[in-house]
Formats: C-alpha cells, sequence, structure tokens
C-alpha cells in the first residue's frame, strides 16, 4: 500500500467519524502532484465527496483545489437529492396500487452516514419480491413515463428509466443468479423474509421502506461479494460497511444477522471485509465483536511483537494477511472493478475444475432459457467461448489468457475464505 492509498484511508477515517475525540489529523500531501493523485485515486473510488468535510477550509490545501471538492460534493448532493424524491414517488405510485416497495442500498445505507448527501449514489434500486406484484410494479411504473431499456443485462431486475435519463431497477431477487445453486437457492427462499421485515425510513424529511438491519447488512453483503465474484469493488462499499455498524444496532438484529451469515455460509467474507473496516477506517471493533467470534488471537509469537494487537487468525489463515491481499484487490478494482480490462470474474475454488465450473455458469448467464435444456449445452458452451473471445479481441483489446490468469489470481484469494 502506497502513501496516496495510505492518506486517503485516512481521509476517509476521519470523514466517517467527525465527532471523534482525539482523532490525529491527517497529514496533507506532500506537493500538487500527491493532492491529483489523491484525489483521482478518490474519484476511482467514488469516495472524494467524503473528503469535503475533511479538508473544507484547511489552510493547507489550495483554493483550487478546495473548489474540486466543493464541487464535487455540490454535485453528489444534487443528484442524491434527485434520487430521493423520486424513491418518494415511486413509493407513492406503488404504495397507492398496494406494493410495498423496499429500497436497497441508496438513501437508506446513506442514512447511516454523518453527512449522508455526501455518499455518491448512481440509481434507484427496489425490491419487489412477489412475482405478481413485481410485473404490476413494472406496468405501473410505465405508465407513470418510465421506460423499460431495450436491452436489459441482468437476470435479477429490469432496469427503467425517467424522463431526466435516471435509472430504476426494479428487482425480483436480491442478486445475480450465483455459480453455487446452494446459495441461489437459499436467497430465492429468503425473499419472503425480505417482504416481512420493513421499516419506515423518515430520516431525510420523506418517507420510504427499506429492510430492518439485520436483512438491510445481509443485502449489503450479497450486493458485495456478487461484484466482488465479479470485477472486484471499490472502498465506498467499505466505507458503508463502517458507518453501518458504528451505528448503534439492537442484539436481535446482530442475532438475525449472525444467523443469515452462518446459513449463507459468507462468514469468511464478512470477517475479512469487517477487519479491513475496522484495521483501515475505524470501525469498532467492540461494535462487531460478535461477527469476529471465529478468529483466534495469537499472542505469544514473533510476528505478535511487530502487531500492535497481536496475530488473528481464521481457519488457519493469518487474518492480517488475508486483510492486506483483500485491501490489494479493493484498491485494483476501483469503484466496480473496471479499472483494467483483464479483470472478470473470480471463481470458488482453484485448478480446472473451478475454470470449467464457472464457464458453465457464464453459460447459463448468457442462455437463461435455453440453457435450461441440457441437450443444448454443447452449441451454449461453443457459444460463450466465441463470445468471449470476441469481447477480449474487439471490446477489450485484451488476451483472454491474461484474463484467465487474473481470474486464477483472485480466485486465491476467494478460496481462503471458503465461500459457500
Amino acid at each position: 500500500m502506497g502513501n496516496t492509498e495510505k492518506l486517503l484511508l485516512a481521509a476517509l477515517k476521519q470523514s466517517l467519524h467527525p465527532g471523534e475525540k482525539n482523532m490525529q489529523r491527517i497529514g496533507k500531501p506532500a506537493g500538487t502532484q500527491d493532492m491529483r493523485s489523491l484525489f483521482a485515486l478518490a474519484r476511482k473510488h467514488a469516495v472524494l465527496s467524503l473528503l469535503f468535510d475533511v479538508y473544507e477550509d484547511d489552510e493547507r490545501i489550495s483554493m483550487e483545489f478546495q473548489q474540486e471538492l466543493q464541487n464535487a460534493a455540490a454535485t453528489v448532493a444534487r443528484s442524491n437529492y434527485r434520487l430521493l424524491f423520486l424513491t418518494k414517488y415511486i413509493t407513492q405510485v406503488l404504495q397507492k396500487e398496494g406494493i410495498c416497495p423496499i429500497l436497497l442500498k441508496g438513501a437508506a445505507t446513506a442514512s447511516c452516514y454523518p453527512v449522508p448527501e455526501l455518499r455518491k449514489s448512481g440509481d434507484v434500486d427496489i425490491l419487489i419480491p412477489e412475482e405478481g406484484q413485481f410485473r404490476r410494479a413494472v406496468e405501473l411504473l410505465k405508465s407513470e413515463g418510465f421506460a423499460e431499456c431495450g436491452e436489459q443485462f441482468a437476470l435479477h431486475h429490469i432496469e427503467l428509466k425517467n424522463a431526466e435519463g435516471i435509472s430504476v431497477e426494479i428487482h425480483r431477487i436480491l442478486a445475480e443468479p450465483f455459480e453455487s445453486k446452494r446459495m441461489n437457492l437459499y436467497l430465492e427462499q429468503l425473499l419472503p423474509s425480505y417482504e416481512e421485515h420493513v421499516v419506515v425510513n423518515e430520516s431525510w424529511g420523506v418517507t420510504f421502506y427499506q429492510p430492518t438491519d439485520a436483512y438491510h447488512a445481509f443485502y449489503l453483503v450479497i450486493h458485495m461479494l456478487q461484484h466482488f465474484l465479479r470485477a472486484g469493488f471499490g472502498l465506498k462499499f467499505l466505507c458503508d460497511w463502517t458507518v453501518f455498524w458504528n451505528r448503534k444496532v439492537e442484539e436481535d438484529e446482530k442475532e438475525t444477522f449472525r444467523r443469515l451469515v452462518r446459513e449463507s455460509k459468507t462468514e469468511g467474507f464478512v470477517i475479512v471485509l469487517t477487519e479491513a473496516c475496522v484495521k483501515y477506517l475505524g470501525l469498532k471493533r467492540e461494535n462487531v465483536k460478535f461477527l469476529l467470534g471465529g478468529i483466534k488471537e495469537h499472542k505469544e509469537s514473533k510476528l505478535a511483537a511487530s502487531v500492535e494487537r497481536g496475530v488473528f487468525s481464521w481457519q488457519g489463515y493469518d487474518l492480517n494477511k488475508l486483510t492486506e491481499d483483500f485491501m490489494e484487490e479493493v484498491f485494483a478494482a476501483g469503484e466496480f472493478g473496471h479499472e483494467t480490462q483483464q479483470r472478470m470474474v473470480a471463481m470458488r475454488g482453484t485448478g480446472i475444475t473451478a475454470y470449467a465450473r464457472e464457464f458453465h455458469h457464464q453459460m447459463h448467464l448468457n442462455y437463461p432459457h435455453a440453457g435450461k435444456v441440457f441437450l443444448f449445452w454443447p452449441l451454449l458452451w461453443a457459444l460463450t467461448l466465441a463470445r468471449f473471445l470476441y469481447n477480449n479481441r474487439t471490446v477489450r483489446k485484451v488476451r483472454g489468457r491474461d484474463i484467465l490468469k487474473e481470474a486464477g489470481r483472485r480466485s486465491r484469494l476467494i478460496d481462503r475464505m471458503k465461500l459457500f
């Protein structure tokens, strides 16, 4: 981790905890170029607006950079209020027809931040688990002037756009199908619980509905995991996780969340991302102690002498090293993993079997209906391979060999998390 990465983490830590006593004042980059590097990195991770309160009126920072921060913060705030009132409008339209729209992320997650307006959002995500109501909701919004996008790139939601071109994703399920059938079945069976565990959020001065804390947190996990297994995700998601758990969460909600993590077999992923937030972004360990019960602290070791809180392990792996590797992945990914063209997917497991399993999974994602007929599989495999090779050469302009090599490297990290 370089100086720019360390400085950005320190700045974000201060932004997420503005009222903390004894918070050390963060250092200033050595020069203009260093400041540009900091801002460029923050933009890649969609967290530049969060630095506004950190550097605002800081006499050590030039007016040029302060103005850039002010512009970034104002742009994000304006966008967030557009999305907020669009969420309010959608809620009213659907609720009038007896449909309860459950807001995922967006203003629901932003309300956990010290300054909610500064958390960048790009669209509105609404969950409607019951299939009949899902179809009705889509048609109702279309009758209200929303246009269904001609090409739908996801299986778990339908994307609509309003007259301003703002995307609204109506989710029928929580996430795109995973490679694990067991996980997909679990998420499908969990959907009725999302209908049963809804609360009203009025913290923004408008009314919308969101999942209770346990189910809110679990959706954040599934959303992060979905991106992580594809091209990756950046620091904004870790900021979400930090502010979510640094607030008061009732004990019964914690216990429910712990059960969801245990049942879904995502414990390793949750432990690593939580430890990263504790170590780098100021998530209070006492708040998440209930999540970290599976780790062991080794106080008596040569390595522990050089580590402030000893050496932690999970399932026999050095958790400090695992967390460092995880953060390296986060920094390499950027906001949604699109910083390098060779980043596409990571796999559960390693070796030729893992590659074959992931290739078969991609075939099902590309051809969800035809893929149900196993007699078509040889043809669909050929078509999937042809698409893969064509996109690499024509669109991404990268060698398939490099993509497979990168997937294998990332998969070794995932293998240590023992997912699903």
